[in-house]
């Protein structure tokens, strides 16, 4: 998501969206005909516990959930933590901090969740922190050989901010190699002087124990008028290895753009970029701030932000790849979003069912008890034989929800929210769609 710095921290604007709404409210309002989600973890800030978890959630073969928290901790630097389902039906569950942040060279502020990878490690970032002037990093947590052991935490990059990058957002694994993006560094040209508009990086593990991980920038946004800036944190790759992207901002119109970038049928050559949709800031919207998903089909989905109609309260949208290479992608809406009860604004990366159903969350509309309104989870069911998607509001919040959601394989629906719990410092729910 994107990062917006205040006078005393780095905050996500949804955590300012939160604070717009002006409310502080601890229990959950359920839309009319939807589900309630049920709080498996309320986050309490102190004894070493985190506080403010904003990305989204990842589980182990085992049922458990990992996730991380802006802040909190031993040194209020944020937290990676762990949520072990219960062994009875009803208990609760248990949390254990894995790791805690000292916010110097280890990092601060990890907000962009974790992956594993084979062998079990987790991987993420951090913000803010570092050993080079608060860029940010990329750590590794490898399991303890024995069960109940300390976690272990390796710095594997530091970021240097301009051509290298700086701030970087969520990682994923592909054919063992870390893929990311950072809003900012690249070429310091206008109309990103001085910082840059943006980077897609890739990490290569060492082929030593002993050895350092590779860097490599594999495109740097120029911010020129056809080009996007400062890409979302969240990526995918399609089966053929291309990674597909957004931009909040820039492009054509200057409404943000989906990005694709191709890599090389040889090693050692560049990766190529394309834009695959300029947004108008119209009826297909605009300022996209969460990533894509990639369907069954082929297609692309995602959401914007904005759209010049229906309030101006976003849309969800669909791209198909063309029938022969080279040839242009389909854009299509597939929900616009009213406002109001329909939910505003969404804002997180959506993600499928084994159905083909397509989660996400608003940051506005819903509830009435925010100014804009508080936000919603939504779902929208796929077509059958050429007619339109069906949207669902599941449930409307009383304050904005800060995740992407999950899709686990018991059916359930997983997050987290920002503020909410018991202590009003986040919390992690459940919900059955």
């Amino acid at each position: 998501m994107k990062k917006l710095r205040g006078n005393n921290c780095i905050c996500t604007t949804l955590a300012l969206a939160a604070a717009f709404c002006g409310v502080n409210l601890l229990t959950l309002q359920q839309a009319a005909g939807a589900s309630t989600p049920t709080t498996i973890w309320s986050f309490t800030g102190a004894g070493g516990d985190g506080q403010y978890p904003s990305g989204p959630v990842a589980f182990d073969a085992n049922g458990a959930m990992y996730g991380t928290t802006e802040l909190g901790g031993t040194s209020s630097s944020g937290t990676v933590f762990r949520l072990v389902p219960p062994a009875v039906a009803g208990g609760a569950w248990t949390e254990s901090v894995l790791y805690s942040f000292a916010g110097g060279s280890d990092g601060r502020q990890p907000s962009t969740g974790v992956v594993f990878d084979s062998t079990g490690a987790l991987y993420g970032t951090t913000y803010d922190g570092g050993t080079i002037n608060n860029y940010g990093t990329v750590f590794q947590l490898t399991p303890p050989a024995v069960a109940g052991g300390t976690w272990t935490h390796n710095l594997i990059y530091t970021f240097q901010g301009v051509y290298d990058g700086q701030n970087p957002g969520a990682v994923v694994f592909r054919n063992g190699l870390l893929y990311g993006t950072t809003p900012a560094g690249g070429p310091a040209s206008p109309p990103c002087n001085r910082i840059g508009c943006g980077t897609v990086f890739q990490l290569a593990p060492p082929t030593k124990n002993s050895g350092s991980w590779t860097k490599t920038v594999l495109y740097s946004f120029p911010g020129n008028v056809t080009d996007g800036r400062s890409p979302n944190v969240d990526i995918v790759f399609d089966n053929n290895g291309a990674l597909y992207g957004t931009t909040p901002a820039g492009g054509t119109f200057n409404y943000g753009t989906v990005f694709q970038l191709t890599p090389p049928a040889k090693a050692n050559r560049s990766w190529t970029y394309k834009v695959l949709h300029n947004f108008t800031g119209g009826s297909d919207g605009g300022y996209p701030i969460g990533g894509l998903v990639v369907g069954a089909n082929g297609a692309l989905y995602g959401t914007a932000s904005y759209s010049g109609v229906a309030n101006d309260s976003g849309t969800a949208f669909q791209l198909t790849p063309p029938a022969g290479a080279g040839g242009a992608w389909t854009y299509s809406v597939i929900h616009t979003f009213a406002g109001g009860n329909d939910g505003a604004t969404p804002a997180s990366t959506p993600v499928f069912d084994p159905q083909g159903n397509l989660y996400g969350t608003t940051w506005g509309g819903g509830s009435a008890a925010c100014y804009t309104g508080c936000g919603t989870i939504f779902k929208l069911a796929p077509p059958s034989r050429g007619s339109a998607w069906t949207e669902t509001v599941l449930f409307s919040w009383p304050n904005n929800p800060q995740s992407s959601i999950v899709v686990f394989s018991n059916g359930l629906l997983y997050g987290t929210t920002f503020n909410l719990g018991a202590a009003n410092v986040g919390s992690a729910f459940e919900l059955a769609p």
